[in-house]
């Protein structure tokens, strides 16, 4: 095996290395962070969605940085995001395909991934990690409903590139130490619903697949907490409002017994066997019908199937 002559290629590879960072660099110093700002503003209006930062700077090789960022839906739905870098994927752009990478701290968590922008299928791949629910005001706004606990998740979703394609895909998600704060249990029949103390509901898993315009619940239970809860043949037809996607399914709550001992719940107890009896089951859970949307679920007592 022949020596390799480092006297004679060390300053090569010197000046390989000078060009390589030298070229880095300038990417970075000259890439157009306000020109891509403003594009993303404008095809974030083109979504119906408003978006503002208090300051914009470059990021990444060939991204742009944001703090104190404001993403507004047309409903009024405002999400802060603390601080978020998005950047072109270098590997991808050498083929002739965008691709981006994001990072963004919200929520006392984090939310990164990757995300197609050309194509005839464009592939978005989220991961999530410690997003404090408890902190998540529009989700307050949107539920009606104070949530807790702490969020995982994954999602692996394929938009077409058509307007009127469907996405396809699947999303798996976690709460830890999951609960509602306060709020409502909606009943009909009942006009300002059931009202709900502080309830925990333990831990919280879910699994959804999208396919054909229609997002199927393929698991969503809850479990270990003050409060059961299970479903069956639940789905949402998906809309381009996701808080006013059709919801349709069934589902089936059954509250411990260390719940109903609670000070605050003790007096509620006749009311809810009074107004859902005839839903009650063999093992104490409680039967429902699901309908409304996924913003403003409705459920309407139902008998047993078992």
């Amino acid at each position: 095996m022949p020596k390799v002559d480092w006297k004679r290629w060390r300053p090569r590879l010197g000046y390989g290395a000078f060009a390589l960072v030298s070229f880095a660099l300038a990417l970075r110093w000259t890439f157009p962070a306000d020109a891509v700002k403003q594009r993303v503003v404008m095809e974030a209006a083109a979504r119906g969605w408003l978006v503002d930062a208090e300051r914009v700077g470059p990021g990444g090789l060939l991204g742009l940085s944001a703090e104190r960022l404001t993403v507004e839906s047309g409903s009024g739905l405002k999400i802060p995001v603390d601080e978020v870098t998005a950047s072109l994927r270098l590997l991808p752009l050498l083929v002739g395909r965008r691709s981006i990478a994001f990072d963004a701290t919200l929520y006392d968590g984090r939310v990164r991934g990757v995300a197609d922008l050309s194509g005839a299928e464009r592939n978005v791949n989220v991961t999530v990690d410690g997003v404090d629910l408890g902190r998540a005001l529009p989700l307050r706004k949107a539920l009606g409903a104070d949530l807790l606990g702490v969020l995982e998740a994954r999602a692996d979703v394929t938009f077409p590139s058509a307007a009127d394609g469907k996405p396809t895909g699947l999303v798996e998600l976690s709460v830890k130490d999951a609960g509602v704060a306060g709020g409502q249990l909606p009943i009909p029949g009942m006009p300002s619903g059931l009202p709900l103390p502080r309830t925990s509901l333990g831990a919280v898993s879910a699994r959804v697949k999208l396919d054909q315009g229609r997002a199927t619940f393929e698991k969503l239970e809850a479990s270990g907490g003050d409060a059961e809860l299970s479903t069956q043949g639940l789905y949402a037809m998906l809309q381009p409002r996701l808080e006013s996607a059709p919801i349709s399914g069934r589902a089936k709550l059954r509250a411990s017994d260390a719940f109903w001992a609670k000070p605050q719940t003790q007096g509620l107890r006749p009311v809810a066997d009074a107004a859902l009896a005839s839903s009650r089951g063999r093992d104490g859970a409680w039967h429902f019908q699901v309908t409304g949307s996924l913003g403003h679920p409705s459920l309407k007592p139902v008998a047993p199937s078992e």
